[in-house]
């Protein structure tokens, strides 16, 4: 095939990348007097508002492994999605007017040690076509692929706050990039890997009702696995009580970057907050409830039927590079 030739390679269907995201978690509480000293649940009232929720997948298709004078190196094939689903709360919102800028991105990532003379890999089968883009990664191939999601889902977010999208709600840790650039989108976070309160403040998740928050909390964070002392950035996080389950699962926390300024962030809080809850998942729809919102499985779902059958890709790799 036209960029592999000269090389020995062979593929591998069974064994596939472990593409767990990789979260940028920080072990340092900033401040929890950002916004008051007086550490009590807060209540916000509720209005309907428009907000559009973003996620994306990801899904290794092939490894790959090509022999070079200096070794064997490892690449994957694979398939990234991202996408949005735009709900106006209180009004009729339907499934075509609802779902946004679904996009589907394809990669072969290779580790550094070999670099193909093309750019892309350009297959065809019964007079259609599939393309995947060549990257090459210095780490691990799992983090690079979790970027490539990360940076289609910062592109689908900034198409809706260009169209005028007031509340942008991405599903998961918010990431470096959206510091450079002061993007006022807000992190959903539903793993509780670390808990920014104090000891003595923990009386709080006792104490909050469905739809009430905390005050802010300041926050230090780092990119994961990264060195660099520039990719340090603060953010503004505060916790909501989206259900009433036992525990922290009853909870979800939500974040944003600290150069929006805290005035700007009590107003996504205080609007935000009380309308999540609504969204809440229960166990008779969703294994990862209540966390897991609504809006967001239902994106996943169709997410994940456009990145097309796996088993016809892997067969159009196949045929085409061996």
């Amino acid at each position: 095939m036209k960029g592999l030739e000269g090389y020995k390679f062979s593929l591998d269907s069974w064994k596939l990348l472990t593409l767990e995201e990789q979260e940028e978690e920080s072990v340092q509480i900033g401040s929890t007097t950002e916004e008051t000293p007086n550490w009590r649940p807060i209540h916000c009232e509720f209005k309907n508002v428009e907000l559009a929720f973003v996620d994306g997948v990801r899904r290794t298709e092939n490894l790959i492994y090509i022999d070079t004078p200096e070794g064997t190196v490892q690449g994957a094939f694979v398939s990234v999605g991202a996408g949005a689903v735009l709900i106006h709360y209180g009004k009729l919102n339907t499934r075509e007017g609802s779902l946004l800028s679904c996009t589907v991105d394809r990669y072969l990532v290779l580790k550094k040690g070999v670099e193909l003379k093309v750019s892309k890999l350009d297959m065809s089968w019964e007079g259609k076509s599939i393309s995947f883009k060549v990257r090459y990664s210095d780490g691990e191939l799992t983090n690079y692929v979790n970027k490539l999601m990360r940076d289609l889902e910062l592109r689908v977010s900034k198409k809706l706050l260009a169209r005028g999208v007031e509340y942008v709600v991405a599903d998961g840790t918010l990431h470096f990039i959206a510091k450079k650039e002061t993007l006022p989108i807000v992190g959903y976070v539903k793993k509780h890997k670390h808990l920014y309160v104090e000891h003595e403040k923990l009386s709080i998740f006792r104490d909050m009702k469905v739809g009430q928050r905390t005050p802010i909390i300041r926050i230090h964070s780092h990119p994961y696995l990264s060195d660099e002392e520039e990719d340090k950035f603060d953010k503004f996080t505060w916790y909501v009580r989206i259900s009433e389950h036992e525990g922290l699962n009853g909870f979800a926390r939500m974040e944003v970057s600290a150069e929006l300024g805290i005035e700007k962030t009590v107003e996504l809080a205080n609007t935000l907050s009380p309308i999540i809850p609504r969204f809440a998942s229960s166990e008779l729809l969703e294994q990862r409830a209540p966390q897991n919102l609504l809006p967001v499985k239902y994106l996943e779902n169709a997410l994940r039927r456009q990145l097309g059958s796996q088993s016809l890709i892997r067969s159009v790799i196949a045929k085409n590079i061996l």
